[in-house]
C-alpha cells in the first residue's frame, strides 16, 4: 500500500514491530529536503534552509511516529541538530550518530539533551579516551562492525537495533548515510521534499564525486502538495 499521508505512514509503522521479528531488522524511513536540482546543502556542505513552514511540521510528525532517528556525523558537524519533535505532539524519537571514529563534540546539543541521550556507533575500542569522555556524558558509545572502506556496516547496525527493540528509523542524513542506506538496499520508504528553489550545491547521492552504485527506480510513487514545495512518497522497486 502506498503512503501518502502521515496517516498511513502512522498504520503501517503500527506494525513495525512484526516487521521487525520477521525481517530481523527495523522499518526504515528515509526522509530528506531538497532542491529542485536536488541540492540538500551548498557546494561548501553548509546546510541551507529548504523545507517551508508546512513541510517543516511533516519533518516533526514523521519524527514523532519513529522510534530512533538517525543521522551521520557530518550532519552533526553541520547542523549541531536536536533530532527532537517540537513542531507538533509526539514522543521524541531515540538519536543515533554514525560516527566511526568518535568526533562528536562533548558540547553537541544531542549530547547536551537531558531526556534521551544518543546512541553512538562507532569502531573505536571501548577503552578508549573518547569513549570514556562520551560515556561520562550519559551518551550511549555503540562498537559496530565496519566494512573494508572503514564505514559502518550498515546490516550489522540493523540487526544491532533490532536487538534493542528498535522497530523503526528515520534516517534524515547526510549524503553520505543517504547513499550507503540505499546502496546497502536498507530503505523502505522514502519521503521527499522538493523545494521550488536552484541550489547548485551537494547532491543527495554520491555526493564525493565517485561512480555511486546507487541507481534505484521507485514505484508506488505518490505526489503531495505542502506549501509552496512537493513531497514525493515512494517505495524502492527492488
Amino acid at each position: 500500500m502506498p503512503i501518502d499521508s502521515i496517516e498511513r505512514l502512522e498504520s503501517c509503522l503500527a506494525g513495525a514491530n512484526a516487521f521487525r521479528l520477521k525481517n530481523k531488522r527495523p522499518f526504515i524511513t528515509v526522509s530528506y529536503a531538497q532542491s529542485v536540482d536536488g541540492s540538500i546543502a551548498n557546494s561548501n556542505r553548509q546546510p541551507i534552509g529548504l523545507s517551508g513552514p508546512e513541510s517543516a511540521v511533516l519533518t516533526h510528525q514523521i519524527r514523532a511516529c519513529s522510534e530512533a532517528i538517525l543521522i551521520g556525523i557530518g550532519t552533526l558537524l553541520a547542523d549541531d541538530p536536536r533530532l527532537n519533535v517540537r513542531l507538533v505532539e509526539g514522543r521524541n524519537p531515540q538519536p543515533i550518530i554514525l560516527d566511526t571514529h568518535l568526533r562528536t563534540p562533548l558540547n553537541a546539543k544531542l549530547i547536551e539533551r537531558t531526556n534521551i541521550q544518543p546512541w553512538i556507533i562507532n569502531a573505536r575500542d571501548e577503552r578508549s579516551e573518547q569513549t570514556l569522555a562520551l560515556r561520562n556524558t550519559g551518551s550511549i558509545p555503540i562498537c559496530c562492525k565496519t566494512l573494508p572502506d572503514g564505514r559502518i556496516d550498515l546490516h550489522a547496525l540493523m540487526k544491532i537495533l533490532a536487538g534493542r527493540q528498535i522497530n523503526s528509523v528515520m534516517v534524515e542524513g547526510g549524503a553520505r548515510v543517504i547513499t550507503s542506506f540505499i546502496e546497502s538496499r536498507l530503505v523502505d520508504q522514502f519521503i521527499v521534499t522538493i523545494s521550488p528553489i536552484f541550489v547548485g550545491g551537494l547532491s543527495a547521492i554520491d555526493s564525493d564525486g565517485s561512480q555511486s552504485r546507487a541507481h534505484l527506480k521507485l514505484s508506488e510513487v505518490r505526489y503531495r502538495k505542502s506549501g509552496d514545495d512537493l513531497i514525493v512518497w515512494a517505495s524502492p522497486a527492488w
